[in-house]
């Protein structure tokens, strides 16, 4: 791998030969907001959901889990992303993919916000030790 990043958020756990342990987003994000590993996935959600759709998603949630697989699923990948540059390439991917469809999804945006998330990403890895943060100029898409 020689300090490659995967697609998955992996790079081996070695730059330049060193070894260091990968701090990942989920570790950031729940040492940030405190919350446990089990509750990763309700919390960021709720966090990342566009305002204006956060009332129905609540009930969608409940009542029709199905309708937010996708953006769970980009939720699962972003979870192991070791740097803000990993978190642009999955959305970037995500979107390549997954192109946002529907009446509840484009007009009143009932989807995890791609924008939050990476404000979310942004703040999490400017906090992180040096050797998972990202370069300074590094452009992120998405």
């Amino acid at each position: 791998m020689n300090g490659e990043t995967q697609l998955d958020g992996t790079n081996g756990g070695a730059i330049g030969g060193d070894s260091f342990p990968e701090v990942d987003f989920l570790a950031l994000f729940c040492k940030k907001f405190g919350c446990d590993a089990r509750k990763f996935e309700k919390r960021i959600f709720l966090e990342c959901v566009h305002p204006e759709g956060l009332l129905f998603a609540r009930c969608l949630r409940r009542f029709n889990p199905g309708f937010f697989e996708t953006d769970l699923e980009l939720i699962e990948q972003i979870k192991h992303a070791t740097s803000l540059t990993q978190v642009g390439r999955l959305l970037d991917f995500h979107d390549a993919q997954h192109a946002p469809d529907g009446l509840l999804r484009l007009i009143f945006k009932v989807r995890v916000s791609k924008q939050r998330l990476l404000r979310l990403a942004e703040t999490l890895f400017a906090k992180s030790p040096p050797s998972v943060a990202p370069p300074k100029n590094a452009a992120v898409g998405g």
